[in-house]
């Protein structure tokens, strides 16, 4: 089954998923602006990592200005990948393709995209996801991939019983080979998102925090100490948004965090050291608000935020 699908974004994360779905034959256009638009129009999308190089381009570049002048034909599905403080105004650029979509997918980091998107296309039908992907965008409509992981989650209640969900996820998961997207269904999807939420917000903070990747990081007593510390808290407040976790999630998050790529940073990272904005809000600060509502201390990432914060809007924000 072919379907039209929308990535807005074309970063890691929708970069990488959009040209892995175009590859196994789904009709892809990216939802961007600027040097991305002209890029991927006239090259399409090229990833570079340890399974194989490719160049796709059978995709589609467009803004939002031109599908609502344009009269293009609504999409089956789409997939929201642009940074987690973007979300909502990017949705409400996108409104109308969204809000005529079959269904909208958040594959933003954190937990709460899919209730930003909501907030800019009320009118969509948002569905919460997460990816399990290791990459870097090295230039407009070129991804840096670095590790095997390659798959999508997504849903929320219903999901199991929503056709156009079931068939998109019987197309991922019928792809095989270096190139394969794999896709996971769940209807508990805010257990999933915590669940990943261990992995990425230790990463984001320790890395941008050290200036090291994993292979210091994660291999330094010191700074493991610092890993673990930061897994409890994260699972304390999963635990009290209600969140389920399974009996070995803390060794778990820890075997992936070792397990990573040794050159391997958290995308915050990038952010960081190139003068950008950083979704720090969405991660330790998210962390370290939701511990107050809940009386849980996060003495770690209440130090990550504080130390970071200088920082939240890019190079602009240097004076705070």
């Amino acid at each position: 089954m072919t379907l039209r699908i929308l990535v807005i974004g074309a970063g890691a994360i929708g970069g990488y998923t959009g040209a892995l779905l175009a590859r196994a034959g789904h009709d892809v256009t990216f939802g961007v602006r600027g040097r991305a638009l002209e890029a991927i129009g006239q090259h399409g999308i090229t990833l570079l990592g340890p399974r194989g190089d490719w160049r796709v381009k059978n995709v589609q570049a467009m803004d939002a200005a031109a599908f609502e002048h344009g009269g293009h034909a609504a999409f089956d599905l789409a997939l929201s990948c642009v940074k987690l403080y973007d979300a909502e105004s990017a949705s409400r650029q996108w409104r109308a393709a969204l809000e005529s979509a079959g269904a909208v997918i958040s594959l933003q980091n954190g937990i709460d995209g899919d209730q930003r998107i909501r907030r800019g296309a009320p009118g969509a039908r948002v569905w919460g996801g997460l990816a399990y992907i290791a990459g870097q965008l090295q230039a407009p409509g070129v991804v840096r991939y670095l590790s095997s992981m390659s798959s999508i989650t997504f849903g929320g209640p219903g999901a199991s019983h929503d056709a156009l969900l079931t068939a998109f996820a019987a197309s991922v998961n019928a792809t095989s080979g270096a190139d394969a997207l794999q896709a996971q269904r769940v209807e508990d999807i805010r257990s999933a998102q915590w669940a990943k939420f261990t992995v990425l917000a230790t990463n984001a903070a320790l890395t941008c925090l050290a200036r090291k990747p994993a292979g210091v990081v994660y291999h330094d007593l010191e700074l493991l100490a610092l890993a673990k510390t930061s897994i409890a808290e994260v699972m304390a407040v999963g635990a009290a948004e209600g969140a389920v976790f399974c009996a070995t999630q803390a060794q778990d998050t820890l075997d992936i965090l070792q397990g990573f790529p040794p050159e391997l940073f958290a995308s915050m990272h990038h952010d960081l050291t190139a003068g950008r904005p950083l979704e720090l809000d969405g991660i330790s600060g998210l962390i370290e608000r939701l511990g107050r509502q809940h009386g849980i201390a996060t003495p770690f990432h209440a130090m990550a935020w504080a130390c970071l914060k200088p920082w939240l809007n890019g190079q602009n924000d240097t004076a705070r």
